[in-house]
């Protein structure tokens, strides 16, 4: 990987990292190059796009993080649950959004039994206080915030210190950073 280092900032093919937390994810051995396509497969209720689901996912977008959403990324002609389980299957990370909506989704249901299935790890989304059933029912989860860059905040901050490839722990920890010298100017503009 081309690396140029200034300062306390590690440039390279993933972004602009701290150097402290550039060089302990270089050194761990729980890393390595993501033979993945997708960062996260998203499991959603379509009736949840233009919300939560929709703000979480243009968080990813603009921070780079590759993800599945089916209403996005879905080939046209080609079966839709065929698809679907490629796209878990090529994904890190399975993210899925509990919500009324999509509680009543018997697509939701599937993905998550199969992406179960298949050892994806997942995590679950919950909105409210909502009652959850099935195999995600044992599964710790995140509790969605109001604000949804708070709620990435809260998975990615869940997610530094597992074991993923090097290009998903690269988006995590920039991403985590940015948001920390973001609070940071903002604490100094007061």
């Amino acid at each position: 990987m081309p690396l140029l280092t200034v300062g306390a900032t590690t440039y390279g093919e993933y972004g602009k990292l701290p150097k402290r937390e550039f060089e302990e994810m270089k050194n761990s051995n729980k890393i390595g190059r993501s033979k993945k396509k997708y960062v996260f497969f998203v499991s959603h209720s379509t009736k949840d796009i233009s919300g939560d689901v929709g703000e979480v996912c243009n968080i990813f977008d603009t921070c780079k993080i590759r993800s599945y959403i089916a209403d996005r990324d879905a080939p046209l002609g080609k079966p839709l649950p065929e698809e679907i389980k490629k796209a878990i299957r090529e994904s890190e990370l399975f993210l899925v959004f509990l919500t009324e909506n999509s509680r009543e989704s018997p697509w939701v249901n599937q993905e998550i039994g199969y992406s179960l299935g298949r050892g994806i790890p997942t995590i679950p989304l919950k909105k409210g206080n909502i009652k959850v059933k099935g195999l995600i029912e044992a599964t710790k989860y995140v509790k969605m915030r109001d604000n949804p860059l708070d709620t990435v905040r809260d998975v990615f901050s869940k997610l530094k210190n597992e074991s993923l490839s090097q290009t998903a722990q690269a988006a995590i920890l920039a991403f985590i950073g940015a948001l920390e010298l973001k609070d940071k100017y903002r604490g100094a503009s007061r």
